[in-house]
């Protein structure tokens, strides 16, 4: 079956943070930029809710889409930070964007986990069981941050980021069926990680660079295979924003113009789930997606856990 996105949104805590803000761990801002290549953050406050992020920016999404809350079949929400650790964040998100009772279901895959979140929508659909499904990143994690920890610190930010996935409404047309593909190596879940008794993220930066750049090289390439498309049919590659050393490590491996590729962690820091709906959605914003592109979306997070997709933004592929 036809899947598209349909619509975009986004949310960020008003609250922004500077790498100035970082000087008593003996770290300036160059040292910052140079080596992670953000410039700011953004942080929910305490007793800001994470819910209430994640939805305004849902709602946003479905008002670029226009079509109503109460049309939603499904929220799916990606997070590893929800307010509460039961219920989760999907049910509330439904409730607080007036959905009419819908399906409402977590995913922690960490930074991967919007892509699986997404792959979860497109089954869905594809399979018949729903029309139309909300999928939202949002994450925290000024909470899993340790403030004293200089090489983490000044990486985290908190945001939220949601698309629309609904069924084509045109024609069905094999350019518009999307592909995703999945990885793991939990023999090296000691390099990025969060415990319970610590509850702050844990990283060993050098293992998590050089298996990033591989990981997510590797299958975008796979995903490329599959749909039989090369650099010149895609519009947009949009990485997970970890950090832009990766970021820009991938497009130079993959051999693609660095034009290709969004890159917007100088503004954001790394969201973890919410970083890709919300690169997607500044994208839109500055006129770099349009319907009809084609958007190659990957990721790489705790796990390791790595995926990359292929789908048509608001639109069959080339129409």
């Amino acid at each position: 079956m036809s899947v598209v996105v349909s619509g975009v949104g986004t949310a960020l805590p008003a609250t922004v943070v500077g790498n100035d803000a970082f000087e008593d761990l003996g770290v300036t801002g160059e040292w910052i930029v140079e080596r992670t290549g953000v410039h700011h953050r953004h942080r929910l406050q305490p007793g800001e809710r994470l819910a209430g992020l994640a939805a305004t920016a849902a709602s946003r999404a479905l008002a670029d889409a226009e079509v109503a809350a109460t049309d939603v079949d499904f929220v799916v929400a990606a997070t590893t930070t929800p307010d509460r650790v039961s219920p989760g964040l999907a049910p509330e998100i439904g409730h607080l964007i007036g959905a009419a009772s819908p399906g409402a279901v977590d995913v922690n895959g960490a930074c991967t986990g919007f892509l699986y979140a997404l792959d979860y929508a497109i089954s869905r659909i594809s399979h018949g069981s729903a029309d139309r499904v909300l999928v939202v990143g949002a994450d925290a994690m000024s909470r899993l941050t340790d403030p004293a920890d200089r090489n983490t610190a000044v990486l985290f930010g908190d945001g939220a980021g949601a698309v629309l996935v609904e069924a084509s409404r045109g024609e069905t047309c094999e350019d518009c069926v999307p592909f995703l593909s999945f990885g793991s190596a939990p023999e090296h879940a000691g390099a990025l990680f969060v415990d319970h008794g610590d509850n702050a993220v844990r990283m060993d930066g050098a293992q998590v660079y050089a298996s990033a750049v591989e990981a997510m090289t590797d299958v975008i390439r796979s995903v490329l295979t599959g749909h039989e498309i090369t650099e010149d049919d895609v519009d947009l590659l949009v990485c997970h924003q970890a950090n832009s050393r990766i970021l820009a490590a991938v497009v130079r491996r993959l051999k693609w113009r660095p034009e290709r590729a969004a890159s917007y962690v100088g503004e954001f820091g790394n969201t973890s789930s919410a970083s890709i709906p919300l690169a997607l959605g500044k994208a839109q914003d500055e006129g770099r997606l349009k319907p009809g592109h084609t958007v190659v979306l990957s990721a790489f997070g705790a796990g390791f856990t790595w995926g990359a997709g292929v789908l048509g933004w608001k639109a069959c592929r080339h129409t």
